[in-house]
């Protein structure tokens, strides 16, 4: 994938489409063809009688990949090879190099309602505060929500696991990005900096990456000095260099760094010492009940005066108690986050309001 290529959607399906699979066993092809029938598809003659073919409106499609996914096993899904065309399209030689398993393009389609939300402008950024060891506000970190058509929201988790699955990645880390970036500046001068979460694995070309995302800094008003992109996913760091080359090209535009969910594993603190972060956030499942645990305690309270003497800012995430901000505080970590300090908003509708 090419980097600019974030900056559009590819087709999930068409509106009418022409479905290809190859099946490593005959009882799963089996499967599938009972399935296709009993959704009134129409099966396609081919003379491999190892593969299946059959056309269907993109409506179709969606039921059918909605019943194919729990009726084949994982494996079945992984072990079939996919090809989707326009149903007008017959597939060419060179059509077969790009299958994909069916578990793919299960993914895909199913991944619609993704791409729904964000060409219906249904995605976007709420903020959660920040506030430093006096109560006052530091900053704000900027959470992805979705708004279905019934206005019920869904969470970042949802969001990124379709995108994950449905190789759509790229395109909601940039949507994601830009949301943030607005929402904090409907909240300037007074929100303080704005924490904006980045998925390593989702920066293709940094140099491509900052060039857009600095340039909409730019247009909504935001100084790059007030502005911390946060690795998260820190355990799924494959190409540590890739990740060195994004930060340099952040850091040399004046953005901070902020590392997330340290504590939670290795991986964390050996990041700590490569990247060299400008905040260190400890791991909220360290953080909750650590006024009466132990065992957190010795980890948080070594974890604490560890990130002071790097020369970073410590932030505690997942505060839901009183007596874990007072033993916090204690402890003398710089910056809190937390249900207890405040609750993620919209800055959109708090605005209207």
């Amino acid at each position: 994938m090419r980097c600019p290529d974030c900056e559009r959607l590819p087709p999930v399906e068409y509106p009418e489409n022409r479905v290809l699979l190859g099946f490593a066993t005959g009882f799963t092809r089996t499967k599938v063809a009972r399935l296709a029938r009993e959704h009134a598809l129409a099966l396609e003659p081919l003379e491999d009688g190892d593969c299946l073919g059959f056309t269907a409106s993109a409506d179709q499609l969606q039921r059918f990949c909605a019943a194919l996914d729990p009726l084949l096993s994982r494996e079945e899904q992984t072990h079939t090879r996919a090809l989707l065309l326009p149903a007008d399209v017959a597939p060419r030689m060179g059509d077969w190099l790009h299958t994909v398993t069916l578990r793919h393009l299960v993914a895909r389609v199913r991944g619609r309602w993704l791409v729904d939300l964000v060409e219906h402008d249904r995605l976007f950024a709420m903020l959660q505060p920040i506030v430093g060891r006096d109560g006052t506000l530091y900053g704000h970190e900027s959470l992805l929500r979705g708004r279905e058509a019934d206005g019920s929201l869904i969470g970042a988790g949802p969001l990124f696991d379709t995108a994950r699955e449905a190789d759509l990645l790229f395109n909601l880390d940039l949507v994601a990005r830009r949301a943030g970036l607005q929402a904090a500046g409907r909240v300037r001068p007074s929100g303080g900096k704005v924490f904006i979460n980045f998925n390593p694995s989702a920066i293709y070309d940094p140099t491509y990456c900052l060039r857009t995302t600095a340039r909409f800094i730019q247009e909504i008003g935001l100084d790059p000095g007030d502005v911390v992109f946060e690795v998260i996913e820190s355990a799924e760091v494959k190409d540590l260099d890739h990740l060195r080359n994004i930060l340099a090209f952040y850091r040399k535009a004046g953005f901070r760094i902020a590392l997330d969910d340290v504590g939670a594993g290795f991986a964390g603190l050996s990041l700590m010492q490569e990247l060299r972060p400008d905040v260190v956030k400890i791991d909220m499942g360290l953080i909750r009940g650590v006024h009466a645990d132990r065992y957190r305690q010795s980890i948080v309270g070594h974890l604490i005066p560890m990130i002071r003497d790097t020369g970073a800012l410590s932030v505690a995430e997942g505060i839901e108690e009183e007596a874990d901000r007072d033993w916090l505080l204690d402890r003398g970590i710089d910056l809190m986050q937390g249900y207890l300090l405040g609750r993620p908003f919209d800055p959109a509708q708090a605005g209207a309001a």
